[in-house]
């Protein structure tokens, strides 16, 4: 293995199925670890399972295996455990959910390990279905326990790893509006790409809608197991059987054709990618057949673990298109943050939080000179065009010294994607005056 060539690593984190993409800084596209197993698939099972009486942990498929023939007590839903903080008791011991977590994602490092080394990563994104507070302390938890920099870990949902994928595909799919039906078989969400090409940069914002109650076929529907004797009463009780499973899949083939067409009808949709295991078994022909009418259709399994892959690397290497085009999901800043100073007795502006940016990566803190007054100014200036803002932070109480004289220490940090938080503390000047310890808070919601 060359040491020398860099990698960016997009992990994709879910209850289900963790996927772990890999893509070589001088090549073209990503790659996806295959999980091994009886039969190869792309993907590793986000299970742990532990050996009775014995400290033996085995992970995805295997872990599957000793479930499915030993009988080993499955430990499931690992993220979910993680951010509920809640535990689990495993052969007489207590477990936290975090703990779990991080043990399968550092089993699930070691496939990665074969192809790509730690210290060939140059960065390395974690993309999970949404992200909130609880989330994001889990995945501090996790970037703090793994073998890799954390200034090299980034987090992202999965709306902006499709958001990623697309703009890396032809444009024609993408350029104006896309959808990504994800059905895990159980629950099913759109992702709908808008590129809004009245700006500049052109946005694209991604409006997620959830759908409960898609019911799809059951495996064992889709591929009924056939009668191993000559019995003909048998023969004849599978037939009825088969028929019987046809006509159902032929009813939610029809259901999902309906909700399909609902949903594009209004949308100018030009391309549909369908993920996911709900998907799976070719039982939506009817389905498929109406998407294909003015419209390009995939399948496929990897997309979010691709398209953070691209993220990572469009972060190192900016091209032309990240300039054209900008990001603007639920997680990301939708204005720019600055502030006018005097440098060399020329106004200037500094930047504070960049629009595009995530709310979560920005802890900015730099150190500027009162010329004079008891406050500060900070400028609001929208992407969408819209009136640029002042917000003012008051220094009451500070002292009253000559101008320039008294250095001001800013920390600007956010809570969410549309609330500042602004520290101010006051470091006197030098030797000349000492600072006062005086501290001013503000926290501003910016609609």
């Amino acid at each position: 293995m060359e040491t020398d060539t860099r990698y960016v690593v997009g992990y994709d984190l879910n209850d289900d199925l963790t996927q772990i993409s890999y893509f070589e800084l001088n090549n073209d596209s990503p790659e996806t670890l295959v999980s091994d197993g009886e039969n190869e698939r792309l993907g590793i099972p986000t299970l742990l399972c532990k050996r009775r009486k014995v400290n033996q942990w085995s992970f995805g498929t295997e872990a599957e295996r000793l479930i499915r023939n030993e009988g080993e007590a499955e430990v499931g839903k690992i993220l979910s455990l993680a951010v509920s903080g809640n535990s689990l008791v495993i052969d007489g011991e207590n477990f936290s959910g975090i703990d779990l977590l991080i043990l399968f994602i550092r089993k699930s490092l070691n496939l990665l390990s074969v192809y790509v080394a730690v210290e060939q990563i140059e960065s390395f994104i974690f993309t999970v279905p949404r992200l909130d507070k609880d989330m994001l302390s889990v995945l501090e938890r996790v970037a703090a326990a793994i073998p890799v920099s954390r200034d090299r870990i980034l987090f992202q949902s999965y709306s902006e790893s499709v958001y990623y994928y697309m703009i890396h595909q032809q444009q024609e799919l993408w350029g104006t509006e896309s959808v990504v039906f994800d059905h895990n078989g159980k629950d099913m969400v759109a992702y709908h790409l808008k590129m809004n090409h009245k700006t500049t940069p052109i946005v694209g914002v991604i409006d997620e809608a959830v759908f409960d109650g898609v019911i799809v076929p059951d495996a064992h529907i889709l591929k009924p197991d056939e009668p191993e004797d000559e019995d003909e009463a048998e023969k004849e009780a599978y037939k009825e059987a088969h028929e019987a499973a046809k006509e159902q899949i032929k009813e939610l083939d029809e259901s999902m054709q309906e909700l399909m067409h609902d949903f594009l009808s209004t949308r100018p949709v030009r391309s549909v990618y369908l993920l996911g295991d709900g998907f799976e078994g070719e039982w939506c022909k009817d389905t498929i057949r109406f998407l294909c009418m003015g419209r390009r259709v995939f399948q496929g399994r990897n997309m979010y673990s691709k398209g953070a892959c691209h993220y990572g690397v469009d972060r190192l290497r900016p091209t032309e298109l990240n300039s054209k085009y900008i990001f603007l999901g639920k997680d990301k800043l939708k204005f720019n943050l600055g502030m006018n100073v005097n440098r060399r007795d020329r106004e200037e502006y500094i930047a504070l939080a960049d629009g595009g940016e995530n709310w979560f990566d920005i802890s900015t803190v730099v150190d500027v000179l009162l010329i004079q007054g008891s406050r500060v100014e900070l400028i609001v200036t929208p992407l969408d065009g819209k009136e640029i803002r002042s917000i003012m932070v008051s220094l009451d109480g500070i002292p009253n010294r000559s101008p320039k004289t008294t250095r001001l220490r800013m920390r600007v940090s956010f809570s969410s994607g549309d609330t500042v938080r602004i520290t101010i503390e006051d470091m006197g000047f030098g030797e000349i005056f000492a600072a006062s310890g005086m501290k001013w808070e503000k926290e501003v919601k910016i609609v």
